[in-house]
């Protein structure tokens, strides 16, 4: 079986070069029973390749990239198939042959490598059973590929828009960070101000506080008790009752004494009434003008918050702007990406086709020529392919059957003859010195552009492991985060405290 396999290209360039019916009866039997029997097993292969992929989706839970041991259950669950079509007969050869990355997992690219493998070889059958005239099974087979030509830009477009989901996922999660960015950002400004217009009128009250001690402090000195003088008649009174008194009018000396006992008292009277007064005066003063201070700083710290809510609302409308700015751009990029792989999975087998088939026409053209003008190239090329038939070892023919598909196998990948679609993308990672553009970039999809809006993408702060470093302190002891560290629940309400804060603050710039 794999020794005919070995020698269908042989086979296959004696058929080209000779046409006529006794190359055909000059090949072996078993070798066209052969390639029959790998035509007949390809001819199901649409049907078995939608059982792998009916496997791949059954056990992808997560809806990310299949991992080594998914690809083993695949395998077990379609062994036949596999080994039919692959001749694989392990899982291991199975998922190292086609993680061409070795990340230990099988991206949308590679998971559409296993079909586009599959329908390369049943393009090779099929050339083999159009070179050995079997005119019907290759016209059936090359219905089947073009079946699976239909099924993998199917397969690919499911995978493309489970990719496509997920960035536009991620672009509203970047929305979201940045709408806590912004709420955990005016949230610490309102509690800076908040604390500054505490600590301003604290201050302030201090202050004024300071300035009445003061003034009390002034107020009971007896200096402010001589402001207030009684009257000059008082003085008069007392004067003209001593020099009466000096003349021994003792009764006019007791009619002063009576007068001026009342008047005194009266004056003492109305001397702390004045004093009184002055002080609840000077008092009341200060009072007043502390209550306009306290005002002024009130309608001024007022007038702050108030701007503060301006600028808030005004930079909320432009977040809100900015967040949805690129999601028809990245629509639009993703549309345009889906459109063309279908077309390409539409036309670039068919077209690669008609270009071997015209190259293959224009070889049997020329060698007809050649053998019309020189009749020996035929003696030539039979001669030609005993000695390189029989030079052929055996032993390394039979040496190992997987070994040999596999090896065929990655030939195939090698070569790159298949349609590729570049479905998966990779963005926010840092470019190598040797980086050279990917070939979904040179064909400028535009995909960069999505890929440069979301590389703002924030990882989640439990995912990022801290520093070798930060773990130890001077003393090289190590230190503990665990009663630090916040949890998820703590987080998510903090976030929803800090929003719930800030709506209602823009609610009052409405009202």
């Amino acid at each position: 079986m794999l020794q005919t396999e070995t020698k269908s290209s042989l086979y296959a360039s004696k058929l080209i070069q000779q046409t006529n019916y006794s190359a055909l009866s000059s090949l072996p039997k078993t070798y066209i029973r052969q390639v029959q029997a790998e035509g007949d097993i390809f001819m199901a292969a649409p049907q078995k390749c939608a059982n792998i992929w009916k496997e791949f989706r059954r056990n992808d839970f997560t809806q990310v990239q299949i991992s080594y041991k998914t690809a083993l259950q695949v395998f077990d669950a379609c062994k036949d198939d596999i080994q039919s079509m692959l001749k694989i007969n392990s899982g291991k050869d199975f998922f190292d042959l086609f993680d061409q990355d070795n990340d230990g997992y099988l991206n949308e690219d590679e998971q559409i490598l296993v079909f586009s493998i599959i329908k390369e070889k049943m393009q090779q059958v099929a050339n083999l059973l159009l070179q050995i005239q079997q005119y019907v099974p290759f016209k059936q087979l090359m219905k089947s590929i073009r079946t699976l030509e239909q099924n993998i830009c199917e397969y690919q477009d499911v995978l493309r828009q489970k990719i496509y989901k997920s960035e536009i996922a991620t672009y509203k999660e970047i929305g979201l960070e940045k709408l806590d960015d912004f709420y955990e950002k005016y949230y610490n400004n309102f509690q800076n101000f908040e604390q500054q217009k505490q600590l301003r009128l604290q201050t302030q009250i201090i202050q004024q506080q300071e300035e009445m001690n003061q003034l009390e402090e002034k107020l009971s000195k007896n200096t402010e008790f001589l402001k207030v003088k009684p009257k000059r008649k008082l003085k008069d009174l007392q004067t003209q009752e001593k020099l009466v008194s000096l003349d021994e009018r003792v009764e006019e000396a007791m009619d002063f004494r009576r007068e001026l006992k009342n008047m005194e008292k009266q004056e003492q009277e109305r001397v702390a009434s004045e004093q009184q007064k002055r002080i609840e005066r000077q008092k009341e003063e200060l009072e007043r003008k502390h209550q306009k201070q306290n005002d002024q700083l009130k309608a001024k710290l007022s007038e702050q918050e108030h701007k503060l809510i301006i600028q808030l609302k005004k930079e909320y409308n432009v977040l809100l702007k900015q967040i949805g700015l690129h999601s028809n751009e990245i629509e639009r990029i993703q549309s345009s990406a889906m459109q063309s792989a279908i077309r390409k999975g539409d036309k670039e087998g068919e077209l690669k086709r008609m270009k071997e088939r015209t190259r293959i026409q224009n070889f049997i053209i020329g060698e007809a020529k050649s053998i019309l003008t020189s009749p020996r190239v035929q003696q030539q090329t039979a001669t030609t392919y005993e000695e390189t038939s029989s030079s052929s070892p055996r032993q390394t023919l039979t040496a190992s059957k997987n070994e040999r598909a596999t090896h065929d196998i990655k030939i195939l990948i090698h070569k790159q003859n298949y349609t590729q679609f570049y479905i998966k993308k990779k963005y926010g990672a840092d470019l190598p010195v040797n980086y050279q553009p990917e070939p979904y970039k040179v064909q400028g999809d535009n995909h960069e552009r999505i890929e440069k809006i979301l590389s703002v993408k924030k990882k989640n702060p439990h995912d990022i492991l801290p520093s070798l470093t930060e773990l130890y302190d001077n003393d090289m002891k190590e230190q503990n985060f665990g009663n630090t560290q916040k949890s998820e629940q703590e987080l998510i309400k903090e976030r929803l405290k800090k929003k719930q804060y800030i709506l209602e603050k823009l609610e009052e710039s409405t009202r």
